[in-house]
């Protein structure tokens, strides 16, 4: 476990830290710890997109919204100090690559693989697609030029195929991208320390730590699912037009209550999606069982969520009616998303 802490470290390190002048960078050949930490890190990455492919695939019927969604993890090596590195460990032969292919998805389809560099979208050359547009201001900077390449993306999706343009070992190549429509979700492992999940209406984030720490991927996919559910609730734009404080003083009174009854829908439906993805919602329970007796209050200890034994009290029952339901092609109607349609 310290090894694995030293290695988030070293990769907060090398992604935050302020540039290096040319002249300051080593020139005695790749830093081994940063190659293993990206390694790590891109497995991280590759096993949360799988994860979150398969569920917003597996629920696009119940979704009210749907979007056109390639399957693919895209990655800028601008925003790590050393450049040089990162593009060795990850393959890539240019600034933005492709980290990550989620299976059964359109990109695997075309044959897509971690390390292709992406050159062109629909010839649009990523270096000329914009990142002044005010709807990316809420990305950091660094994180800018993949957000708008990925709403390129989806919009020439959303109007049909889409080529884009790849290198592979220095050999450039077109590929066919097909439509397929899923619900919304854009997921990603943020590099920290701490254990926590977050969703800020359209990306899901698990941190590095809190990977780490899931059994397998059924417990992994509770918690993902958790965060996807409050997205596809809408529970970001509802708390905000309620005027919901979740700062420090949302732990209290009205806004804890706010929250609280969003953890408690977001908790409900998890379960629902999770078993339409094929994993198992036992997993809900036990990851929450076993966090609960190891640290206590969970992942979050504030007033604003229940505790791990109410939280294991409400997947049971919603497993309890999930039962008792008739499923349709093996896959069940969420109450909630069918209540809100």
């Amino acid at each position: 476990m310290k090894f694995m802490i030293r290695i988030w470290f070293t990769l907060l390190a090398l992604t935050f830290a302020p540039p290096l002048a040319a002249q300051e960078r080593p020139d005695d050949g790749f830093d081994a710890e940063m190659i293993l930490a990206l390694k790590g890190l891109q497995l991280l990455d590759q096993r949360l997109n799988a994860i979150g492919y398969r569920l917003i695939k597996a629920n696009t019927a119940y979704c009210e919204e749907k979007v056109a969604t390639t399957g693919m993890l895209l990655n800028d090596v601008a925003q790590y100090v050393d450049q040089g590195t990162a593009r060795f460990a990850l393959g890539f032969d240019g600034p933005i690559g492709i980290t990550a292919v989620a299976p059964g998805s359109p990109s695997e389809a075309a044959k897509l693989s971690p390390g292709n560099t992406l050159l062109a979208v629909n010839d649009i050359a990523v270096d000329e697609i914009p990142v002044d547009d005010p709807q990316l201001s809420r990305e950091q900077p660094v994180y800018r030029k993949v957000a708008a390449i990925n709403r390129t993306i989806e919009t020439a999706l959303a109007a049909g195929d889409v080529q884009l343009t790849i290198s592979q070992g220095g050999i450039k190549q077109p590929v066919p991208i097909r439509q397929v429509l899923t619900c919304p979700g854009q997921f990603q492992i943020r590099v920290s320390a701490d254990r926590s999940a977050t969703a800020d209406g359209r990306m899901v984030s698990v941190s590095s730590r809190l990977a780490e720490y899931f059994l397998d991927d059924d417990e992994f996919a509770a918690v993902v699912a958790h965060e996807l559910a409050h997205n596809l609730l809408k529970h970001r734009d509802q708390l905000d037009a309620q005027g919901v404080n979740r700062g420090f003083f949302g732990q209290f009174g009205k806004s804890a209550g706010q929250i609280k009854e969003a953890e408690i829908e977001a908790d409900r439906l998890s379960v629902w999606l999770m078993a339409n993805a094929r994993y198992d919602p036992q997993a809900a329970i036990r990851f929450w069982t076993r966090y609960g007796k190891e640290h206590g209050k969970g992942i979050f200890s504030a007033s604003t969520h229940y505790r791990w034994k109410k939280r294991v009290q409400l997947f049971e029952e919603e497993i309890v009616k999930m039962a008792a339901a008739t499923p349709v092609d093996g896959k069940f109607a969420p109450p909630i998303l069918t209540e809100t349609d």
